[in-house]
């Protein structure tokens, strides 16, 4: 069970029980937490409470903090209270509605200066935003930089312009490069943010029908999809900005000259399947050509046909069973479903929990990228799978028809069976009446034969006296 605490700052000490699961304590009326490592990973919690919990009222948003312990103890969520929301229902009841955003939306509270466009590395980059960040910002929400894994060590053509923090690390990081960001604390409370491009652990547990998984829904997106690119490089310098409307641009490095007079790539196998969709490819620090087509190549054999996702519901049986393991956020589970697709190991990117009733979880499991070619090889073990399960499935219908038969024949046998059994049973009724008869005309005789029995002990008794009698009158005459 989940318990959620209340602190007046991010510095207090003091910690105010918002809900306790045991039976004592304030109680939320609704609870739903989200940990996510989608965009930015900002996690939320959104919670309820009636006039009944003692902190009704009581809450201030910003300044407010919001801690979460999962059945183990452990902290999973940690953040402030961005919104409150007071509610009143027809029927007079009241209602407090509370949203928390954790940490990492602290990096919405700086805003960044100008740097012109510069050659660095990514881990350079970031570090540049977190130090201005850090700057600006009390020491409770200042980040240290941790592990850069994505694109450490090479090189990336980026400016900074005054915009949020948050803002630049998505748009200039994230949404080009990918990769995770992860937030820590180090062994004095202090806040390490990771800039991670594979996170989590590979799990054995599997998302199986019969075993855990509730329900499933699989999304397939091909709007990313492009089967004809044309690659873009550095920016050409000019003596004049070419206006378009309101905005100025420049020309860009293209590959017209090295291949063949035309500025595009294209994969004939993709283009079979789905047809033309051209899209531009931007490599902004690249101003040889040859290097432009060959990063251009090798961005379109790893064209992705498709995105995949997953939601799905399931039991959380590690609240339960301690065989089992709690899922994680960013660790990689095998999801098995073979009537909606063949078995695939995907990352849970996101999961959702009622800690009102946390043995019943929502994730959203993926994104995961395929190629055209794992696409048609996933086609066809899907098709390989269904035809499996169709196998199976007439096998199981012929040895239920099988067994239903039996049952049948079974039946029949136990129907004569009873009748049978009746029969005897009406036998066995009928010679009960007739013993009940020879029992009755035998106590009849028994009481005649005692009543004759009795008339001839009194007949008896009566010669004896007369006989007696007589023997005294004989004696009197003598």
């Amino acid at each position: 069970m989940y318990k959620a605490y209340l602190k007046e700052t991010e510095d207090s000490e003091d910690k105010k029980t918002i809900h306790e699961p045991l039976n004592f304590g304030n109680k939320l009326s609704s609870g739903e937490l989200k940990i996510s490592l989608e965009g930015l990973g900002i996690s939320t919690f959104e919670c309820s409470l009636s006039i009944a919990n003692s902190l009704y009222g009581k809450t201030k948003p910003i300044t407010n903090m919001i801690c979460v312990l999962d059945t183990n103890g452990k902290k999973v969520f940690h953040g402030r209270i961005a919104k409150i929301t007071k509610s009143m229902t027809s029927s007079g009841e009241f209602s407090e509605k509370i949203l928390c955003e954790d940490r990492k939306s602290y990096l919405y509270d700086s805003t960044q200066k100008y740097l012109k466009p510069t050659i660095m590395s990514v881990r350079e980059y970031l570090q540049r935003l977190l130090d201005e960040h850090n700057r600006q910002v009390e020491p409770f929400k200042q980040m240290h930089l941790g592990n850069v894994t994505v694109g450490d060590s090479e090189q990336i053509y980026r400016g900074i312009g005054y915009y949020k923090t948050a803002e630049l690390i998505k748009d200039r990081l994230l949404d080009r490069l990918g990769g995770h960001l992860v937030l820590r604390e180090d062994t004095q409370g202090g806040l390490i943010l990771d800039y991670l491009k594979d996170y989590g652990e590979v799990s054995r547990t599997p998302l199986q029908i019969t075993r855990n998984l509730r329900s499933a829904t699989r999304d397939i997106d091909i709007s990313e999809l492009a089967t004809r690119i044309v690659p873009l490089g550095q920016e050409i310098e000019t003596s004049e900005n070419v206006e378009i409307g309101t905005d100025f641009s420049r020309p860009k490095h293209t590959i017209s000259d090295v291949n063949g007079g035309v500025d595009y790539l294209q994969d004939s196998e993709l283009i079979a399947e789905f047809g033309i969709i051209q899209k531009n490819v931007d490599f902004q620090n690249v101003t040889d050509h040859n290097i432009l087509k060959r990063r251009g190549e090798e961005y379109l054999k790893n064209q992705r046909a498709m995105l995949v996702s997953w939601t799905v519901e399931v039991i959380e049986l590690g609240l339960i069973d301690s065989r089992y393991e709690l899922i994680q956020v960013g660790n990689s589970y095998p999801i098995e479903n073979p009537m909606l697709y063949g078995a695939e190991t995907l990352q849970v990117t996101e999961k959702a929990v009622n800690i009102l009733e946390p043995q019943r979880i929502v994730l959203t499991i993926g994104s995961s990228k395929k190629t055209l070619s794992s696409f048609q090889q996933s086609y066809l073990n899907l098709q390989y799978t269904l035809s499996d399960t169709l196998s199976s499935v007439n096998l199981q219908t012929k040895n239920t028809n099988e067994v239903s038969q039996k049952l049948e024949e079974t039946n029949v046998t136990l129907t004569e069976t009873v009748g049978v059994l009746e029969n005897t049973k009406n036998l066995a009724e009928g010679n009960q009446t007739e013993l009940e008869n020879v029992k009755i005309e035998t106590s009849t005789i028994k009481e005649n034969l005692d009543e004759t029995i009795r008339k001839n002990d009194e007949r008896s008794e009566l010669l004896l006296q007369q006989i007696e009698d007589l023997k005294t009158q004989i004696k009197n005459l003598k």
